[in-house]
């Protein structure tokens, strides 16, 4: 989620439709739309960010419907299979869920599952019998409700369709839900006749002032995955500087226009990467100020007009 070669991605000079700020209110088609952070589990200690320092008791967890603990790591075990773990300190995922059901009882808690393509990463992964159990295990451990895969390099077809196959396979029978990070342009990498029964839903990494959702949502549509099913994307991290930049703030910003796309399109909600560096102080960029999060969340929820 961190990294996107967007350059490589989308067609160049493609703007973002102009919808105001209201646009999306009151029109939503489905149930209440999913509203959903990352937050991740390090600290940024090339800079010298204590865990305190984004972890805080203002983090908005309360606004969201949904979070995304970010990472997990596929490794492996001693009988020779591949199962996952925190990619980080236990603890600090540990005081995210603690924090999120006891103000947020309701809201889905997912680990985001990074890797690649290598033997050791997805590719392996994708082909063990047992990891879709492995993973399920982890689940019930820590008391989460689904697995988000964020397999960016080193993605192949084959392999995806392997991995998700068997993880909704397990997953599902037992109540719980798979989605995936996809990039915003999905004609190259996706076999969506295989991904769109499977998936719960796919999380479109549609960041930044220049990446259009529309255009995003057109390609995952034509591809033949339901637009009810995509989950749009903003950035908010400072300094962003692909694609345009760090979505914007605002009635007329790029974070209203993604969201209010996202309601009058019938999409299935909207995510931000990421709340734990959520528009930071310029002067001291360890600790965020969280205003991307809490405006995606009065545009969503219908707080804001």
């Amino acid at each position: 989620m961190k990294k996107l070669n967007l350059i490589l991605m989308l067609a160049a000079g493609l703007t973002l439709p102009a919808v105001s700020a209201a646009a999306g209110q009151n029109q939503y088609p489905f149930k209440t739309p999913v509203i959903t952070q990352y937050f991740g589990i390090w600290t940024e200690t090339d800079r010298g960010q204590t865990w305190e320092q984004k972890f805080r008791d203002d983090t908005p967890f309360e606004k969201l419907n949904r979070i995304y603990i970010a990472f997990g790591k596929i490794v492996k075990t001693e009988d020779g299979h591949f199962s996952i773990e925190y990619d980080g300190e236990v603890r600090n995922a540990q005081a995210v869920i603690d924090r999120v059901k006891a103000v947020n009882p309701s809201a889905e808690i997912f680990i985001s599952l990074g890797g690649d393509g290598r033997k050791d990463q997805f590719g392996g992964a994708a082909n063990d019998p047992r990891f879709a159990d492995n993973v399920r295990a982890f689940l019930e451990k820590y008391g989460l409700n689904g697995l988000d895969i964020d397999w960016e390099m080193g993605l192949n077809r084959e392999g995806l369709n392997s991995l998700v196959t068997s993880l909704s396979s397990s997953l599902h029978t037992a109540g719980y839900k798979v989605t995936l990070a996809g990039w915003p342009n999905s004609s190259y990498a996706y076999d969506m006749a295989v991904l769109k029964d499977k998936l719960d839903q796919i999380n479109i990494m549609s960041y930044g002032r220049g990446t259009s959702l529309e255009y995003s949502v057109n390609q995952y549509v034509k591809s033949g995955f339901p637009a009810d099913k995509l989950i749009g994307g903003i950035e908010v991290e400072v300094p962003y500087r692909q694609s345009g930049g760090t979505d914007s703030l605002g009635a007329d910003g790029t974070i209203a226009q993604k969201a209010n796309y996202a309601l009058t399109h019938g999409l299935a909600g909207m995510m931000e990467w990421r709340l734990d560096n959520d528009y930071p102080d310029e002067s001291n960029l360890n600790f965020p100020r969280y205003k991307g999060a809490i405006l995606l969340w009065d545009i969503m929820a219908g707080q804001k007009k």
